[in-house]
C-alpha cells in the first residue's frame, strides 16, 4: 500500500519559509565571511581565511570572546539559580498570596528589554540613581559610584540586569514542572522516613531534571547571542570591558560597515554556540543515561 504524500505537499510552503528566513541567511553569512565587502566597496572580493586571521590577531575580538564567556556563565548561573530558588519557595504549601507573587515576579520578563534596561540605566546613574542613594544611605559605599563606566563594575552591573530580566522565565518553567511531580510518591517517601532532601533527590529531581537541562541550554544559547542590555547600558565600554561577541559583530557591521569581517565574526559566534550546545547536550545525555 502506497503511502500518501499529500501531507508532505502541505508542508512545502512552511519549509520554504524556514529556508528563506533561516537557512539562506545562515549560509549567506558563512560564505560572506570569506569575502571582503564594505559599504564603500560593495563589490565582493575573495579573501579566503584572511578575515579570520585578522580577527584572531585582533585584541578587541579576543577580549570580546572572553567577555562573552564571562557574561554567559554568570548570567546563566544566577538566572537559573534564582529562578530555581523562587520556584521551590513558591511551590511550598505555607506560602500565601502565590498568585500575587507570581504576577509581580513576572513583570521583569514581560517588560520589553529596551525599557527595562533604560530604567536600570537611570537607577545606575552616578548623580541621581537610586542604587547609589540606597547604598550610601545604608553606609555600604563612601561615595556615589559610576557603576557603568568603571571597568571593575561594568560587567557585573550588566549581568545583574540580564539576570533580573530572565530569572522569572526560569521560575515559571520550573514551577510548571513541579506541578507534575507525583504527590503520592512524595507522601509515600515521607511515610517511609525519607528526609525532605532525600524526597527531593529521589522523587522531585528526576521529574523536573529534563526541564532544568532544557532551560539551561536555552539560557546559554540566548545569552551567547544577546546584546540588548550591553548595547543600551554601556555600548560595550568602558574600554571594551563589556563588549561581548554580539556587540563586536554589531560594531563591525553597523559602525565600521565591514560586512565581511562581521560575517566572519558571526560565523565564529555560530560555531561557539553550536559547540557549547553539543557539549552540554552530550553531558546531560550521559547524566540521564
Amino acid at each position: 500500500m502506497k503511502r500518501s504524500r499529500k501531507g508532505f505537499y502541505y508542508c512545502i510552503p512552511a519549509l520554504a519559509v524556514i529556508c528563506f528566513v533561516s537557512v539562506y541567511p545562515l549560509l549567506y553569512t558563512i560564505v560572506l565571511g570569506f569575502f571582503n565587502k564594505t559599504l564603500l566597496k560593495p563589490q565582493m572580493t575573495f579573501a579566503g581565511f584572511e578575515q579570520y586571521i585578522d580577527l584572531f590577531t585582533d585584541g578587541v575580538f579576543l577580549k570580546s570572546i572572553k567577555n562573552t564567556f564571562v557574561w554567559t556563565f554568570f548570567s546563566v548561573v544566577f538566572q537559573f539559580g534564582m529562578g530555581f530558588a523562587f520556584a521551590m519557595i513558591l511551590h511550598q504549601g505555607f506560602v500565601r498570596f502565590k498568585a500575587t507573587f507570581r504576577i509581580l515576579l513576572m513583570v521583569p520578563w514581560v517588560l520589553p528589554s529596551i525599557i527595562g534596561s533604560s530604567v536600570w540605566k537611570w537607577m545606575y546613574n552616578a548623580d541621581y540613581g537610586i542604587i547609589n542613594f540606597i547604598l550610601q544611605t545604608l553606609h555600604l559605599i563612601p561615595e556615589y559610584k559610576t557603576w557603568l563606566s568603571r571597568p571593575e563594575t561594568a560587567m557585573a552591573a550588566v549581568v545583574v540586569v540580564n539576570v533580573w530580566k530572565m530569572f522569572p522565565f526560569v521560575l515559571l518553567m520550573i514551577e510548571a514542572a513541579l506541578q507534575g511531580v507525583s504527590k503520592d510518591l512524595k507522601e509515600a517517601a515521607t511515610l517511609d522516613g525519607a528526609t525532605p532532601v532525600l524526597v527531593f533527590r529521589v522523587v522531585t529531581w528526576p521529574a523536573i531534571a529534563s526541564t532544568c537541562y532544557s532551560l539551561i541550554l536555552l539560557l546559554m544559547i540566548w545569552t551567547l547571542n544577546a546584546f540588548t542590555f550591553v548595547y543600551n547600558l554601556t555600548l560595550g565600554g568602558p574600554a571594551h570591558e563589556t563588549e561581548v561577541l554580539a556587540m563586536f559583530i554589531h560594531n563591525k557591521a553597523f559602525t565600521e560597515f565591514n560586512f565581511g569581517a562581521a560575517s566572519a565574526a558571526s560565523t565564529v559566534l555560530f560555531i561557539i554556540t553550536a559547540v557549547v550546545s553539543l557539549v552540554y547536550f552530550r553531558f546531560t545525555k550521559a547524566k540521564e543515561d
